[in-house]
């Protein structure tokens, strides 16, 4: 048999815990050492933003690279000062600093996926921007 893990779509934990849209992690709970890899679920009208935190908030992050990817839906982006629309299979990559936000400003449900190397503490390497989006 050959050495890999599969996970199923019911078994991926909720880093919210059921207080926001879903936030699916993949990479850690498989095992992954190098890639970290988490798909956020959007409902409409609702920001990719931990729960508590400021709607209209961004993040950057110190070091790492990362790449949103449309699973489904259409999420409205905003990377530094551009703001684009992303539609299903259209793909981002951001650089470390830049600061970023998604939003779903549809009526469907949309999905994101994050994809980027793993570090042991993703907080640290994570610095929040509030007020990021445009009042």
């Amino acid at each position: 048999m050959s050495d890999y893990k599969i996970m199923r779509a019911g078994d991926a934990p909720d880093y919210t815990k059921g207080d926001a849209s879903p936030f699916l992690g993949y990479g850690r709970p498989l095992g992954a050492e190098q890639i970290a890899f988490n798909v956020r679920v959007i409902a409409p009208g609702a920001s990719h933003v931990p729960p508590g935190f400021d709607p209209a908030g961004g993040h950057s992050h110190n070091t790492i690279e990362e790449i949103y990817f449309v699973i489904d839906g259409e999420l409205e982006v905003k990377l530094d000062d551009d703001v684009l629309t992303l539609h299903k299979r259209d793909a981002v990559l951001i650089p470390p600093h830049v600061t970023r936000a998604a939003r779903n400003l549809g009526d469907e449900e949309a999905a994101l996926a994050m994809v980027s190397i793993r570090v042991e503490d993703a907080m640290a390497e994570s610095n929040l921007h509030e007020g990021f989006w445009p009042g």
